[in-house]
Formats: structure tokens, C-alpha cells, sequence
């Protein structure tokens, strides 16, 4: 009986452990993102000197290095792309 319940107890210490445990999840290498990140103060400068104060609805941190910025232009969907430096690296409709 006392195996039993050892045996019982330490099944319910590990499943309390591991539901307490953060959940990671992996992401492919290539499209990986940290969302609702912020970018350094040169890409958001180059964002604002480009496409002027508009709105940013989200920042992503691409797993090369680079920000994507997605935001509405005149109502159209668009996104950036640019280097830790704050060089535009490509824009387009989203």
C-alpha cells in the first residue's frame, strides 16, 4: 500500500510540475518571429522618415534579425522589412 501511494504521489507532483512548467514551443528556423516586439530606435527612426507617423499595428523580430513592421497605409495593408540598422530592406502591400 505505502509503494502505491508513493508511486500515486509522485505522479502528482510530476504533472503539477509539468503543467507549471513554461510551454516552449519551436517554430521553424526561417519564418520564426518574436511578435509585439520593439525595435530599436534606428528601424523605428528609418520607419518614421519613410512612411511618416502612421500607425504600427505590430512589430515582428524576424529570426535573421530583421524587423517587420505591419501597418495601415490610407487603408491598405502593408508591411516593411528592415536591418537592425534601420535600412529598408523591402515594403509591400500585406
Amino acid at each position: 500500500m505505502k509503494k502505491l501511494s508513493l508511486a500515486v504521489a509522485l505522479f502528482a507532483i510530476t504533472a503539477i510540475s509539468a503543467a507549471a512548467a513554461p510551454n516552449h514551443v519551436a517554430m521553424p528556423a526561417k519564418h520564426s518571429v518574436a511578435v509585439f516586439a520593439t525595435p530599436p530606435t534606428a528601424v523605428t527612426q528609418a520607419f518614421i522618415s519613410i512612411f511618416g507617423n502612421v500607425s504600427v499595428r505590430q512589430w515582428k523580430l524576424r529570426s535573421n534579425g530583421n524587423w517587420r513592421a505591419h501597418f495601415l497605409n490610407n487603408g491598405i495593408a502593408w508591411e516593411a522589412t528592415f536591418t537592425p540598422a534601420g535600412v529598408l530592406v523591402k515594403s509591400e502591400r500585406d
